[in-house]
């Protein structure tokens, strides 16, 4: 009997604490529950991510803009590039939405009648850091004992940034330079071609 009684005695203190446990959570004075800090310190986070991925979307669309004000200035007015293509200098650009390894990327430029970008010139070589980064452009090896090739055709004095890998053989815009990297890897790309007169 007496075994009874402790243990109707702590069921009913068990009751006791857990009321008062649920009476104090419920006050005005109390400080917030954990989880619902957590909650909050996430929510800030969440917040300051989406506010950086604004940030870089907006710090980007102000190149475009300025390619676009030096397109209508350098355009060839006679002929126009298909929809979806910017012109400048004499020449259209394409910017992939989909990503493809190099081989893959150049097939679709051949298919759009054009080459995988190549420079011909300074200007060029600042419309490309402009244009895209981590894109395929048409600049390879054979193989680490060959030199850089543009694809259409002379070698390139250009300086790549070449990681330690010696079978990285096709070429990249990283960072606002040409990256070495592997053919098989899947990025956008960037094709060129020319208007003809």
């Amino acid at each position: 009997m007496f075994f009874y009684t402790q243990s109707h005695e702590t069921h009913q203190l068990q009751q006791s604490q857990t009321f008062h446990v649920f009476s104090v959570s419920v006050t005005v004075d109390s400080p917030l529950p954990p989880w619902r800090f957590i909650a909050e310190i996430l929510g800030v986070i969440l917040f300051k991510l989406l506010f950086i991925v604004i940030i870089i979307t907006v710090i980007d669309i102000p190149a475009i803009g300025m390619m676009n004000k030096n397109r209508t200035q350098k355009a060839n007015h006679c002929h126009r590039c298909p929809e979806d293509w910017l012109s400048y200098s004499n020449h259209c650009y394409y910017i992939s939405s989909d990503i493809k390894n190099w081989t893959e990327s150049r097939m679709a430029c051949v298919s759009k009648k054009s080459n995988l970008f190549y420079i011909d010139n300074e200007e060029e070589m600042t419309l490309m850091k402009i244009l895209s980064s981590f894109s395929w452009i048409g600049l390879y090896r054979e193989s680490s004992h060959y030199s850089w090739f543009w694809i259409n055709g002379p070698p390139s004095s250009q300086m790549i940034t070449e990681p330690s890998n010696p079978r990285y053989n096709c070429v990249m815009v990283f960072k606002s330079r040409l990256q070495s990297a592997s053919c098989g890897d899947e990025k956008i790309y960037i094709c060129k071609h020319e208007i003809l007169s």
